[in-house]
């Protein structure tokens, strides 16, 4: 069973964040320190952690199945009964906005060459981020060898570009939000004091930013308030704000060779295209977020980051009631169940879509039942949630059809 320690987050991730500082130099030197951070958190969340959720045993399921009903609440029900101060929101979020989120893998929506496919393989990953920052290391390299890196340089443009092609093929347009639909998820952003997303579209950013003057309520922060716009571990104190988690990282965060993560304001003016200008072959940024992989994969990614180990320590050690809102909690996010599962049992609220068949929610249930261990589960009708709002979807418009 994992051992629960709620006053090891913060200091792990500064820690390691210190020793990130510490050993700053030339970019490639800071290398050892950054993977420091990746094995630091492979030892926490790779282990026994993660094994938490791996022994679910399909019997335990099936035993869950038995005393499972179809029946789901209402949003409004649940929230009057209980005080939800945390929400967990996934891609059903996104998906409900715009129709086209509902994608597989932006790696399979990538129109990449045969040489870029071979990077991707010989990595064996399909995590862009990774492939950029490769490509970038070997740029580094061969013009520290005094060669050409012409080859390696045209290589990198044509996967950041693929990366954001593919983006701007499956984002909804600045252009097609409507003030109304800003100040709803503005709204259900300010109703909580903390809300985490492993999306990486920039919706709910763009709806804090448009709303700020209109919805209120509370200030919401995200941490990258200091100089340029980083993200400094020694200055991360909420003050009864509501802040915002990106655990997955987001298209407007950056990371560089020193360990610095950031955010680019460009993403404001909602043209997603102008953020690829912002990375090129020399530069030591490249895009913080994770769109792929396995749920080991993505802790690699994670643990690297100062900003991304803050956020899953902050949500490992959050131990109020919990919405999970368009979240399947599936394979993939192993590690975001097992921080679901620190501290002290809780009310955790999972919405569920009504579609397919009875039979279907039932296993749903009692799939997320068993995941969520001792904790308090409810399930509402996510169409009944503001966030699952039928009038929240924008259609398309018939030249995008």
């Amino acid at each position: 069973m994992c051992e629960r320690h709620p006053d090891r987050g913060q200091a792990r991730y500064r820690d390691s964040v210190l020793s990130t500082r510490q050993g700053r130099g030339r970019e490639v030197a800071g290398r050892p320190a950054r993977l420091s951070q990746y094995h630091q958190a492979e030892e926490h969340w790779g282990g026994e952690c993660l094994g938490t959720v791996q022994d679910h045993s399909w019997e335990g399921i099936v035993a869950s199945t038995a005393t499972q009903t179809a029946k789901l609440e209402k949003w409004f029900d649940v929230e009057d009964r209980t005080e939800w101060p945390t929400l967990l929101v996934g891609n059903g979020a996104s998906v409900n906005l715009w129709g086209d989120f509902a994608y597989p893998s932006l790696y399979e929506r990538a129109n990449l060459s045969a040489v870029a496919e071979a990077v991707f393989s010989d990595l064996g990953v399909t995590n862009f981020e990774t492939v950029l920052e490769a490509i970038h290391h070997a740029h580094v390299v061969v013009e520290a060898l005094g060669n050409s890196t012409k080859e390696i340089d045209a290589q990198y443009e044509h996967v950041r570009d693929a990366l954001f092609g593919a983006v701007h093929d499956v984002h909804v347009g600045w252009s097609q939000f409507t003030d109304d639909r800003f100040d709803k998820i503005a709204s259900v952003i300010q109703d909580h004091d903390a809300v985490y997303t492993t999306n990486y579209d920039v919706c709910m950013y763009w709806a804090r930013v448009d709303a700020v003057n209109r919805i209120t309520r509370r200030t919401v922060i995200d941490f990258f308030w200091s100089t340029g716009h980083t993200f400094d571990s020694e200055n991360v104190e909420v003050r009864g704000r509501t802040a915002m988690y990106h655990l997955h990282g987001a298209i407007h965060l950056w990371q560089d060779d020193r360990g610095n993560n950031g955010k680019w304001t460009s993403a404001n003016d909602g043209n997603l295209l102008s953020l690829a200008r912002n990375y090129s072959p020399g530069s030591s940024k490249w895009p913080l977020f994770v769109s792929e992989g396995s749920s080991r994969a993505k802790l690699q990614t994670i643990g690297r980051s100062p900003y991304l180990s803050f956020c899953l320590d902050s949500l490992r050690n959050d131990h109020h009631n919990t919405v999970v809102f368009g979240h399947s909690l599936g394979e993939q996010d192993k590690h975001i169940v097992a921080a679901l599962n620190e501290g002290d049992p809780r009310e955790v609220a999972v919405s569920i879509y009504p579609r397919s068949t009875d039979q279907w929610i039932i296993q749903e249930k009692a799939r997320i039942t068993e995941l969520l261990g001792e904790n308090k589960v409810r399930f509402f009708d996510s169409t009944t949630h503001p966030l699952g709002d039928p009038s929240l979807t924008i259609q398309k418009s018939p030249s995008q059809v």
